[in-house]
C-alpha cells in the first residue's frame, strides 16, 4: 500500500525508520497504550520488528503486512497500519503517535486502508479495538464500520494492565 497526502504517506518500512518509529510511537507508553504488545524497550527492538515485518512485503499471499505512516515533508515514521489476511475476511489495525492525533489522519488512514483492501478483492474487514477507546471507535464508525457487539476478555493491552480486555467487534462489508 502506498498512499500520500499533504500531511502523511503510507509506505513500506525501512530499517532507517527505527529511530523515529520508536521515539514517536512504538516506544511511547502513551501512543502505544491501545496496542496488543508492550511498548518497545529500545530502538533495537523496533529495528528487529521492522526487519521481521519487511519479510512480508515479498510474499505473494502474506498473512500480515505492516506499513509505516510517515510525515510527508520529513518522512519520519510516526505510526503503523497493519493488515491481517484471514480466509474469510481481512483485519485492519492502525495507530499513530499522540503528537499527531486530532487531525483526521486516522480517519483518512482507515478509509484508504479499506480502499487498498477493496483493490485486493477483500469483501469483509474486521477490527477489534479496546471497548473504551472512544477515538478509535469514532474513526471506525466514520469509515463505515458497524459494531457487532462486545468481544469479552478478548485482547491483551499491556500498557493498560494485566489480563484480557473487552473489545468492540467492528465490521464492514466492502
Amino acid at each position: 500500500m502506498n498512499f500520500e497526502t499533504e500531511i502523511f504517506r503510507v509506505r513500506e518500512l525501512r530499517e532507517t525508520d527505527a529511530n523515529s518509529l520508536f521515539n514517536l510511537y512504538s516506544g511511547s507508553s502513551i501512543s502505544a497504550r491501545f496496542i496488543s504488545t508492550a511498548p518497545h524497550d529500545s530502538t533495537k527492538t523496533t529495528l528487529s520488528k521492522i526487519k521481521q515485518w519487511r519479510k512480508f512485503y515479498i510474499e505473494i499471499h502474506p498473512k500480515v503486512r505492516v506499513y509505516g505512516v510517515a510525515e510527508t515533508q520529513n518522512d519520519f515514521v510516526f505510526g503503523l497500519v497493519v493488515f491481517v489476511f484471514n480466509e474469510q475476511h481481512a483485519e485492519i489495525h492502525f495507530g499513530i503517535s499522540d503528537k499527531f492525533s486530532n487531525r483526521g489522519i486516522s480517519t483518512e488512514l482507515c478509509r484508504n486502508g479499506l480502499e487498498y483492501l477493496r483493490s485486493l478483492g477483500i469483501n469483509e474487514v474486521r477490527t477489534s479495538p479496546f471497548i473504551e477507546h472512544v477515538a478509535s471507535l469514532r474513526v471506525l464508525e466514520k469509515s463505515g464500520f458497524t459494531n457487532h457487539g462486545t468481544l469479552k476478555n478478548h485482547t491483551r493491552f499491556p500498557a493498560l494492565g494485566d489480563g484480557l480486555f473487552d473489545c468492540a467487534d467492528m465490521r464492514i462489508t466492502l
